[in-house]
């Protein structure tokens, strides 16, 4: 089975940022036990001028997704829980700039797992440089987090990223994920 990483792509250079004081409880790498102290849902704000882009996977202050990509993941896997942000332009009272910018944001608890390769390149920071599943310990997962690694990332099959990518989401990268 072929397996890809799903994460915000290098060709966006300006994400929005979320206000801090609004995103307390979000980390980067987020474990269950964060993910249950969350609200169910958020309300934050960002800084908006018109060379920001908004794509539709943010990874900063944490890993979130927007609705058409939280749909397709809610497809393949019934047992995702999923907890809101919306994301509004401060300072705007333009009620047509709000309609046009704000996004509403989802962040995942998917299973984590120990499924890294030895082989799993890191840098000397501790981040990765590039993963290598070990293919026993996936057991044919269709989607999941590896654990062990400075901040959240999400594997899935084939039939996911395609279905993510058919969806003309902006902003999303997918990169296969060598498995040994």
């Amino acid at each position: 089975m072929e397996y890809f990483l799903l994460t915000q792509s290098s060709e966006i250079v300006n994400p929005i940022k979320f206000i801090e004081a609004e995103t307390t409880g979000f980390t980067p790498c987020m474990s269950h036990d964060d993910f249950a102290k969350l609200n169910d849902l958020s309300i934050t704000y960002f800084y908006y001028s018109e060379d920001q882009e908004i794509p539709d996977i943010l990874k900063y202050p944490t890993y979130m997704v927007s609705d058409p990509i939280k749909k397709a993941l809610a497809m393949y896997d019934d047992s995702i829980s999923f907890k809101g942000v919306q994301a509004f332009p401060f300072e705007t009272k333009d009620v047509e700039k709000i309609k046009k910018y704000a996004r509403t944001y989802w962040i995942y608890d998917v299973m984590q797992i120990d499924c890294l390769s030895p082989e799993t390149v890191f840098l000397p920071n501790g981040e990765v440089e590039e993963i290598i599943l070990d293919r026993r310990r996936i057991r044919n997962l269709k989607m999941f987090r590896p654990r062990g690694l400075l901040d959240n990332r999400l594997i899935v099959t084939l039939p996911i990223a395609e279905s993510i990518l058919r969806r003309n989401a902006y902003g999303v990268g997918v990169k296969q994920v060598q498995v040994k």
